[in-house]
């Protein structure tokens, strides 16, 4: 692909997202500090076809590589060790499938600071998404807003809403828009390709190290050269 001098844009929509496109300009610019922790929800609101399990590549190739792009996109930093688990606890097809539907992931970054990502497969109040990043200066998140898939036990928190997001097409409709604008200027020599293929196959490492590491219970050291 980088031979052939054409531009190829991988459309991990988080990256495109208003509110995580903004977070990654605070990092980038300092105003965090240093990032102590961040932490990624993604939780589906229902289990994909039991018939696209077997070829969906699991919950870490399907699911949480979106995560596992934006995150270390947000961070800056290379990824030297991942451990992950995961259960089957929506339903048997899964593990049928030989995968999980509900799986947690700990990421070390070079410099110290870690990730800890959650992905589900069922949220009985709908899809949620939500990234904190807490830091030296601030802590900051995407994701909370009147249509989020939370209820707060505080006398003042939020509710759900009757309109809580539904699907990742609701949740992203902004992010996917952005994402066709950007593509049109990428294409026309204007802007910076923001999601080249070269940094995806991070995410996709990632991925696979995740996989390895729920199957054997063991963390696993990336090379440094995996990097954001």
């Amino acid at each position: 692909m980088e031979a052939s001098g054409v531009p190829v844009l991988v459309g991990f929509q988080r990256r495109f997202d208003p509110a995580v496109s903004e977070l990654h300009r605070r990092v980038r610019a300092g105003e965090v500090g240093d990032i102590y922790l961040v932490r990624a929800l993604g939780n589906d609101a229902q289990p994909p076809d039991f018939g696209y399990l077997p070829q969906s590549g699991g919950i870490f190739r399907d699911l949480l590589i979106h995560d596992l792009d934006a995150v270390p996109w947000l961070v800056g930093e290379p990824v030297v060790e991942v451990y992950a688990s995961g259960s089957v606890l929506v339903d048997q097809a899964f593990a049928d499938a030989d995968d999980v539907d509900n799986a947690v992931v700990l990421l070390k970054f070079a410099g110290g600071a870690h990730a800890v990502l959650a992905g589900g497969r069922h949220d009985p109040l709908g899809y949620d998404h939500r990234i904190e990043v807490l830091g030296s200066r601030d802590s900051l998140a995407v994701g909370l807003d009147p249509r989020t898939p939370l209820t707060s036990l505080e006398p003042e928190g939020p509710k759900v809403a009757a309109d809580a997001y539904p699907g990742f097409a609701d949740r992203f409709h902004r992010a996917y828009l952005a994402e066709v604008a950007v593509f049109t200027q990428v294409v026309a020599g204007t802007v910076a390709n923001p999601s080249p293929a070269r940094e995806s196959l991070i995410s996709l490492r990632l991925a696979e190290a995740c996989e390895q590491s729920r199957r054997t219970g063991a963390p696993v050291h990336i090379q440094t050269e995996v990097a954001a």
